[in-house]
């Protein structure tokens, strides 16, 4: 389905019903608006995994502008900001009041300055995999997991290395280091492949917009019930900045896990363990602090 919002128009799917039937009532159930990472990525990246949250809640899945089936709009609306307040114009348009934001990658991005933006129209917030760790600490990351060519190649592409030269490496040697699945991601190969990329998107984030995240110094100023995410193994969505995100969110009732043996995108890498997480933080109301 597509919506218009502002200047662009945006794709968008939805899976689970809002109102369910519970003996004479139609009993209103919270509704996700799942961000996906990338950047120019898309949200098939959610799917078919996260199914598994319409046992509890509506999700609204976004391609957010630049990406997958939306439109392109043009590079200059490239920008955290915009993306953010497409989110909450989105949210209007479609009358979803109080959004519980689910952003993995640099979707958690979106979602957080999302709340920044615009605390009072939050109701909750969940990052998953997604606050950046220092580049040095990246670096030995990849290297103790896939040793010394991983690190050169992340290290490569961290300086933003031209596209031309260092993507095909990096989607072979690193991207497979994201995954701590034993035996790799059985479902990878096939869920690249199943995105509509906007590499324009990526390569903007590689060169401009990675320069211009920086939250730090303004996360007491989230307040939802905010649920953080992280893999132990993440090479790029480190345990130590998620650490210090929750660390960082003094006016938000925080629960952070740590999930071991986990790499990047905690819903697709152990889901039998994050769908209850996520259940319970969406169903108890308040969110507690961890």
């Amino acid at each position: 389905m597509r919506i218009r919002v502002d200047d662009v128009v945006l794709y968008f799917d939805v899976d689970g019903c809002e109102l369910v039937p519970e003996g004479p009532r139609m009993v209103e159930r919270p509704t996700i608006v799942a961000l996906h990472g990338g950047p120019g990525a898309d949200h098939s990246v959610f799917k078919p995994v996260f199914r598994a949250a319409t046992e509890f809640a509506q999700v609204v899945y976004l391609d957010q502008r630049g990406s997958g089936r939306s439109d392109r709009g043009y590079p200059g609306s490239w920008t955290w900001e915009q993306w953010a307040d497409d989110v909450i114009h989105f949210c209007d348009a479609l009358g979803i009041a109080d959004p519980i934001l689910v952003g993995t990658s640099s979707g958690g991005w979106v979602a957080l300055i999302t709340a920044l933006r615009h605390p009072d129209r939050i109701g909750k917030l969940v990052l998953d995999s997604a606050m950046p760790g220092p580049v040095e600490e990246r670096l030995a990351i990849f290297e103790r997991l896939g040793g010394s060519e991983a690190g050169e190649v992340a290290r490569r592409y961290f300086a933003a290395e031209n596209a031309e030269t260092i993507r095909e490496v990096w989607e072979r040697i690193c991207l497979p280091l994201y995954s701590r699945k034993p035996g790799g991601d059985p479902d990878g190969a096939d869920r690249l492949r199943r995105i509509t990329w906007n590499y324009d998107v990526l390569e903007h984030f590689r060169h401009v917009l990675v320069t211009q995240f920086d939250p730090w110094d303004r996360l007491d100023k989230v307040t939802c019930p905010t649920l953080v995410l992280s893999g132990a193994d993440d090479p790029v969505a480190t345990e130590s900045a998620a650490r210090r995100v929750a660390a960082g969110l003094t006016n938000a009732s925080v629960q952070l896990h740590v999930l071991p043996n986990t790499g990047h995108g905690v819903f697709r890498e152990v889901p039998d363990q994050a769908f209850p997480l996520l259940r319970d933080f969406v169903t108890d109301g308040t969110g507690s602090s961890t």
